[in-house]
C-alpha cells in the first residue's frame, strides 16, 4: 500500500507561523491499492484550475501501471470545478484505451451536480461507496 499527500503543483506544503500558502491543504491526494489489484486515488478538497493539473498528473501515473480497475474517490470534494471535468474525462478515455477499469465514488452534491448538469455522469460508473 502506498499513500502520498501532494500540495498544490508549484506550491510548498510547508507554511511559516504567521503566514499564510495560498493553496496550502486546497488538494490531498492519497492512493491505495489492494490485493485484487484495484488502485484507489482519494481525493480530498478542491478540483479547480490550479489543482487540477496534480490530480491528473496521479491519475495518469497509475493509468501507466495498468491496474485492473481505478478508483476514484471524490466523496472529500467540495468543488469540481470545469478543469476538474475535464480531468475526469480524460481518465475516462485514457482508462477505456487501456482497457482499465474505471470507477468514480460520488455521494456529494459537490461533485455529482456539475456530473449531472453538463450531462457527463453517464460517461461513469457512479456509486456511493468503495464497496462494490
Amino acid at each position: 500500500m502506498t499513500t502520498s499527500d501532494l500540495p498544490a503543483e508549484g506550491q510548498s506544503d510547508v507554511s511559516a507561523e504567521g503566514t499564510e500558502a495560498p493553496f496550502d491543504d486546497v488538494i490531498t491526494l492519497s492512493t491505495s491499492t489492494d490485493e485484487d489489484g484495484v488502485v484507489t486515488v482519494t481525493v480530498v478538497g478542491e478540483v479547480d484550475t490550479f489543482t487540477a493539473p496534480v490530480l491528473r498528473s496521479t491519475l495518469d501515473g497509475q493509468l501507466e501501471q495498468q491496474p485492473r480497475e481505478l478508483v476514484i474517490d471524490l466523496s472529500g470534494v467540495q468543488f469540481l470545478g470545469s478543469a476538474g471535468l475535464a480531468v475526469l474525462v480524460e481518465t475516462q478515455k485514457s482508462s477505456r484505451s487501456r482497457e482499465v477499469g474505471l470507477r468514480l465514488i460520488a455521494s456529494t452534491r459537490a461533485v455529482t451536480r456539475p456530473l449531472e448538469v453538463t450531462g457527463l455522469i453517464d460517461l461513469f460508473t457512479i456509486a456511493d461507496s468503495t464497496a462494490r
